[in-house]
């Protein structure tokens, strides 16, 4: 995303506040924090949001209630309401998302799935994270290197740095290793974009690659190593 899209996050906790604040700002949202549907509401008198994150554990003014308020406002009632809560009960969130609400999260809080809820809810084609970082790949075609550096990673991908980027669909079978790993990931995966020196001052030349029928193995270690590298320092309390 080119611009942060902002988010209100009512949360009564000042840990939760904290973590969901920080983790929000890490995958590109500017998050407003609010410890009350009052506070909340006032804060919409004077900022626009794109959606609203609500910690459904209160005891006052209830669940039921924040909701009415939430929807009843002028200013925050066309914007998603995205619920979370500890408790996993699916006849519950049927009942929030009958009332309303454009999703209901349980706690602890899976990073992927909020990701793609929250990409989704704002419109944003990116459904999975990606995150920088900086690993060796192996093309066993030898083209146009035999190595290339990997500067960002998602469930979905990568981009490798190079001045030699493959053209649109070239097929092709990588090697790599994620860091602080042992065992390597081997897949085949499909030039889907590229960038030339110079044509994007933003940009770094090279060229993005989408993994092709990733086996759910590999998939889930990948998901696991983003997962860690986004949320591993904040200590996530269990009930988070």
């Amino acid at each position: 995303m080119s611009d942060k899209k902002q988010v209100l996050i009512i949360c009564h906790s000042a840990a939760g506040q904290m973590c969901l604040g920080v983790l929000l700002s890490r995958i590109w949202f500017t998050p407003m924090l609010a410890r009350t549907t009052d506070e909340a509401i006032r804060l919409a008198r004077k900022n626009s949001f794109s959606l609203v994150l609500f910690d459904g554990d209160v005891a006052e003014p209830g669940l039921d209630t924040a909701i009415t308020l939430l929807k009843a406002d002028q200013e925050l009632k066309d914007q998603p309401l995205v619920i979370f809560m500890t408790a996993d009960n699916p006849e519950k969130s049927q009942s929030l998302l009958s009332r309303g609400c454009a999703a209901v999260l349980a706690k602890p809080l899976d990073f992927s799935i909020m990701y793609g809820v929250l990409a989704r809810l704002c419109g944003q084609p990116r459904s999975t994270s990606r995150i920088a970082v900086k690993m060796t790949v192996e093309i066993a075609e030898g083209i146009p290197e035999r190595t290339l550096t990997c500067v960002n990673l998602s469930e979905g991908g990568l981009y490798l740095r190079t001045l030699r980027p493959l053209q649109k669909g070239q097929l092709l079978h990588i090697k790599f290793t994620l860091p602080h790993d042992v065992a390597s990931l081997e897949l085949p995966a499909e030039v889907v974009r590229t960038s030339l020196l110079g044509t994007q001052f933003e940009a770094e030349p090279g060229m993005g690659l989408r993994f092709i029928d990733i086996p759910e193995e590999a998939l889930l270690k990948i998901r696991k190593f983003i997962q860690w590298e986004m949320t591993g320092d904040l200590e996530l309390k269990s009930n988070f």
